[in-house]
Formats: structure tokens, sequence, C-alpha cells
């Protein structure tokens, strides 16, 4: 696995739990502040690896992954 793939995954995980996250805070009616602060600790994490992968590469990655409904 390449350094970029690896990246790639990091990428692709971090916005899945970042997802998981939005979805448990909406389904709660928005009403617990601590998931408010993981959502946001989240985006910003998946983010910062965006960015790393950005300056890194030369070239925007966007992650294909979806939160699965079926799932969550």
């Amino acid at each position: 696995m390449t350094p970029q793939e690896m990246l790639e995954q990091m990428i692709d995980k971090a916005t899945i739990d970042f997802l998981e996250i939005a979805k448990e805070e909406e389904d709660g009616d928005y009403g617990d502040a601590m998931l408010s602060m993981e959502r946001t600790e989240a985006n910003g994490f998946a983010d910062g690896l965006s960015a790393a992968y950005q300056i890194i590469f030369n070239k925007e990655y966007l992650s294909p992954v979806q939160l699965d409904e079926s799932n969550a």
C-alpha cells in the first residue's frame, strides 16, 4: 500500500466517523452537547487529513464513502 492509498483510507475512515456522529446527533434531536463537540472534532480531523492530502499530492481527494442507512 502506498502512502497515498494509506492517507485516502484514513480520510475515508474519518469521514465515516463524522457521518456516524452527525447521524447520531441528528437522531437525538441535537440535544447532546457532547455529540456536537465530537461531531466538530471529527469534521476537523477529516478536513485536516484532506488538507494534508492536497498539500502533499497537489490534488483534491473527495471521499466516496457514505453512511449506509441500513446499518445506521
